[in-house]
């Protein structure tokens, strides 16, 4: 048998997030037709927040992806199938032909499938004669090539996959809702896999990064990634908003609030390449505390508006 190739399927990165790839496969299975800033917001993966306190470049990324990327497809109406592990344990290559084979049959159904190679990429084709998968990275609409044997094998230990079962049409509107509830939660809420020592996550996020930049003590060029990242998803919350305020005005605070914040992360970004170091931190700085106090104030604004579904989940808003 020949090469199999969802010639069709296409991944633009723009924020390096689930997203992306998610978006791909979703838009080219007919699962979808909305924008991905519309998935973004419902999906809830645009209003995580987390940085590693260093402002490592990869703190984009670092969350659970199991249980984060399995609630994303579940907001939507989708059910996934999934696995993750280490590639240096001892049962890895059992996992590995697993992975390798749960792949190529969703590409059988005419469905990419997600996994991690030093980011989230989708899996559009295989060539069991050659054993090598045809991937997207999103960097260009070049096919990559990633061996059988070699699936999972990543800069860090980790692997990862996802495949996507079935759907089921859910009320938009409560998905909208309870994305603001969700969005409250992750403003408000540490990760509880990270260690606070290492990573701060929502509000916190903020504030670890106004320290590393006063202090010095943090990765330069990983904290010129965590802006570019930010900025995309801050502007596809911006738009998802936007989008919601036009069916409650109510949200229309919301709506002005991360408009600006996505402005602000704009700014932020724009000066990431300042010859002058101490002048671009200076900047840096006050910035990041405008983009703090206004994302503070859409929260609010959300918060209002939900209040009656909040208080209804007493102490847990996160409960669905």
């Amino acid at each position: 048998m020949g090469a199999v190739l969802l010639s069709e399927l296409q991944m633009k990165a723009e924020s390096r997030s689930y997203v992306d790839a998610m978006h791909g496969i979703l838009a080219h299975g007919g699962w979808t037709t909305l924008a991905k800033p519309m998935l973004s917001g419902m999906s809830v993966t645009g209003f995580r927040f987390t940085v590693n306190r260093k402002l490592a470049a990869d703190s984009s990324t670092v969350y659970n992806w199991m249980a984060e990327n399995f609630l994303a497809a579940d907001f939507l109406g989708i059910t996934s199938s999934q696995q993750a592990g280490y590639s240096f344990d001892v049962t890895f290559p059992l996992y590995q032909k697993r992975a390798v084979s749960v792949i190529k049959r969703s590409i059988d159904h005419g469905m990419g499938a997600v996994f991690w190679k030093d980011g989230f990429v989708i899996a559009a084709g295989y060539d069991d004669e050659r054993s090598e998968l045809y991937y997207l990275d999103g960097s260009n609409d070049e096919h990559q090539i990633v061996p059988y044997a070699d699936f999972g094998i990543n800069r860090s230990p980790y692997w990862y996959y996802q495949v996507f079962d079935s759907r089921i049409e859910l009320d938009e509107l409560a998905v909208y809702k309870e994305s603001c509830i969700q969005a409250i939660y992750k403003w408000e809420t540490h990760d509880p896999m990270l260690p606070e020592s290492h990573y701060a996550c929502g509000r916190s996020a903020y504030d670890a990064i106004i320290h590393a930049l006063r202090t010095g003590d943090y990765d330069r060029a990983g904290a010129r990634q965590v802006f570019n990242d930010y900025a995309a998803s801050k502007r596809d919350v911006q738009l998802y908003v936007d989008t919601l305020q036009g069916i409650w005005p109510q949200l229309s605070a919301a709506a002005a609030c991360y408009t600006r914040l996505s402005q602000l992360f704009a700014e932020i970004v724009g000066i990431t390449d300042s010859a002058e170091e101490t002048a671009s931190e200076a900047e840096w700085i006050r910035l990041v505390m405008d983009a703090r106090q206004t994302e503070e104030q859409a929260i609010q604004s959300m918060e209002s508006f939900m209040r009656e579904t909040i208080d209804n989940r007493y102490n847990d808003i996160a409960l669905r």
